[in-house]
């Protein structure tokens, strides 16, 4: 990673540099100059030989350590700079022996480099990925068919453009293969001189260990959230993480997709209270969608209303009770049964539909509480 490999003096080696320089700059020049002012006066007379010895050496002495300290100086951050070169390249041997992926991005979030690792993982060469945008891994129809997942890569983005670190589970695609992947990926700002300069992406994959995938027959988790929407995306893939010996990838990917779009919305529309016209008015708004939502919504919600979420692992289905502390609402306005079962869209039922086509649904009577089964077989 070679973008990374450079070392510059900090702001007070800089000063002190470039006082030393302009102190040994001055002696120099002055010297020729002192040195013609002594003869000239001692050749007249007009100071006496051992006050000029005198004041000669004390000239030669200021010159000497003016010399000395900025050799020293220099010696000092010539080290610095070795051992810095030094701990550089043992990060990189590090960087490229090391099982997780590493992703230099520009603030742009192109990529700048990769590690060995990508392309022992994901099968990408780095003509496939240098320059190109960090969504070339993905797997691009998690996002065609997840304008929440879209959103939430954005929001964790602009959470690193503001200083902070975020991390994001992200389905990748294994090139040149069907495979995918789901990748725990962290997400670290690099400044220089307080100015973004890098964005650090490290992934590690995020697999079934061998007891859950051969002796694992039924469980039961139950999980109490804030309305932190950060915490939804690593939630849903806890909640799906051992279904891999029942169903595909991609089926476990649209799980995963679906219990975002329920868990989101039973914050914004649950605890919160937003409501479908309110919402529609914030989407059109410029900015941050989440953003207006916290300028709006009542503090108290934000603070003490809590989802709880349930999951039950069995030997064919996985069940999920999602329940939220709102007033509930009445979803027969928005959903609506036909004689063959499936549920039809209204102009706001969207999410509704999307987890229609994902698992059965049913609500409670009070619109806070929906059931989500999936089926094995």
């Amino acid at each position: 990673m070679k973008q990374i490999r450079t070392y510059t003096y900090t702001q007070k080696q800089k000063k002190w540099i470039t006082l030393l320089y302009v102190i040994l700059a001055l002696l120099i020049i002055t010297l020729p100059l002192v040195v013609y002012i002594f003869i000239y006066h001692v050749s007249r007379h007009l100071i006496s030989v051992p006050l000029y010895i005198f004041l000669f050496f004390l000239f030669i002495a200021t010159l000497s350590i003016g010399i000395y300290t900025t050799i020293r100086f220099l010696i000092s951050a010539t080290r610095e700079i070795v051992t810095s070169k030094n701990e550089l390249a043992l990060k990189d041997v590090i960087i490229q022996h090391s099982d997780e992926i590493i992703i230099l991005l520009d603030m742009f979030g192109k990529i700048l480099s990769i590690n060995p690792a990508l392309t022992s993982i994901l099968k990408f060469n780095k003509e496939d990925v240098i320059q190109h945008p960090f969504r070339v891994i993905l797997f691009e129809k998690s996002f065609e068919d997840s304008i929440r997942l879209r959103d939430l890569l954005l929001s964790r983005f602009k959470d690193v453009f503001k200083g902070y670190e975020a991390e994001i589970v992200l389905p990748c695609k294994v090139q040149h293969h069907s495979e995918i992947k789901s990748i725990a990926f962290k997400l670290i700002p690099v400044f220089q001189d307080n100015n973004l300069q890098f964005i650090l992406a490290i992934g590690r994959v995020i697999q079934s260990d061998f007891l859950t995938s051969h002796y694992l027959k039924t469980e039961y988790a139950e999980f109490i959230i804030d309305n932190n929407i950060r915490m939804v995306n690593l939630l849903s893939y806890r909640l799906t993480r051992n279904l891999e010996p029942y169903l595909e990838k991609r089926e476990i990917i649209r799980i995963q997709l679906g219990l975002q779009e329920a868990i989101i919305n039973a914050i914004e529309h649950g605890n919160l209270e937003i409501d479908f016209e309110t919402k529609s008015r914030l989407k059109k708004m410029e900015g941050n969608y989440w953003d207006h939502v916290l300028d709006i919504c009542n503090k108290d919600h934000l603070e003490k209303r809590k989802i709880k979420v349930q999951y039950h692992l069995f030997t064919d289905c996985v069940k999920y009770i999602i329940t939220d502390e709102g007033k509930g609402f009445d979803w027969k306005q928005y959903v609506r049964a036909v004689p063959d079962g499936n549920l039809i869209q209204t102009y706001h039922g969207v999410g509704l539909t999307m987890l229609q086509d994902i698992f059965e649904v049913s609500f409670n009577e009070n619109g806070n509480e929906i059931t989500l089964v999936k089926r094995f077989s």
